[in-house]
């Protein structure tokens, strides 16, 4: 599980790459509610993601972004081409211009991918950002293409989790208090993951504090013994408000999700089931 690696909790590129990893996921979980992805990304320009708002155009290339190279696609990219001049050949702007009036339906990485296969595109000569802005400046970029259309409005019931791995709950419990002879007595705390579908335990264990690593050493054992999970639901805890842990999930692709400030019954499912011993 490399993934789990040191990341300080005040790093400022891994504060913003988090942020777009949250405007991403809140694209992607709109789209699986039915939603365009036009008004997807409108709903999410809507939102203030790390206290600033941002564009459809720029969440939309975050989403490219990280459907090519997952979270590490999503950190600050350093120029490559600094003091060269970025802007497209006008052959080139036309060509992509020609192929988009001819399959609207495609999408940026696809047109990009079929310029860069005729030829039309080098390999380091251009940004996804300069390839939107020629699309929107002709009117034909998505949003453009999809102005005045019937919007799917997606399902208006709560989410539901009808198979495993959909969704796991995480949470610390306090353990017996452990009497050694000629040794203070040793407080022992339980970390435990449960499916929310199957109401299986994935995986508990007693640590003797509760910190992070000792969650981390638990959440390494419960993906290698079943698997990655779409999402993690936990508390508020100190343990779980780490930015090393988002770091952690993002790189594993697992959207995290806090329970609301004095919410706990929201979990009690972890609570209960631990209780039974399964």
């Amino acid at each position: 599980m490399n993934p789990i690696a040191a990341a300080a909790d005040d790093d400022p590129r891994e504060r913003r790459a988090l942020a777009r990893f949250a405007a991403v996921q809140a694209v992607l979980q709109a789209r699986q509610r039915g939603l365009s992805l036009s008004r997807a990304l409108r709903e999410a320009a809507l939102q203030p993601w790390d206290g600033r708002y941002f564009s459809a155009e720029t969440l939309e290339n975050w989403l490219y972004r990280f459907e090519h190279g997952h979270f590490a696609a999503l950190h600050d990219q350093p120029r490559s081409d600094h003091g060269q001049k970025r802007a497209l050949d006008p052959a080139v702007t036309e060509a992509l211009l020609t192929l988009r009036r001819a399959h609207p339906e495609m999408t940026l990485q696809a047109l990009t991918q079929e310029l860069l296969r005729q030829g039309v595109l080098q390999p380091g000569t251009f940004s996804n950002s300069t390839l939107h802005r020629r699309l929107a400046e002709a009117g034909l970029d998505r949003r453009s293409l999809l102005a005045g259309a019937a919007l799917i409005g997606g399902p208006t019931k709560a989410f539901e989790f009808p198979l495993p791995n959909l969704l796991w709950m995480a949470d610390c419990m306090h353990g017996p208090v452990l009497k050694v002879p000629d040794a203070p007595a040793l407080r022992t705390y339980l970390f435990a993951l449960l499916d929310d579908h199957s109401r299986l335990c994935v995986h508990g264990q007693f640590y003797k504090a509760e910190r992070l690593e000792c969650f981390l050493d638990a959440l390494k054992r419960a993906v290698a013994a079943r698997g990655v999970p779409a999402k993690l639901y936990t508390d508020n805890g100190a343990a779980f408000r780490s930015q090393h842990l988002q770091v952690v999930c993002a790189n594993l692709r697992i959207k995290l999700l806090h329970a609301k400030p004095y919410a706990g019954w929201s979990k009690g499912k972890v609570s209960y089931c631990t209780s039974l011993g399964r």
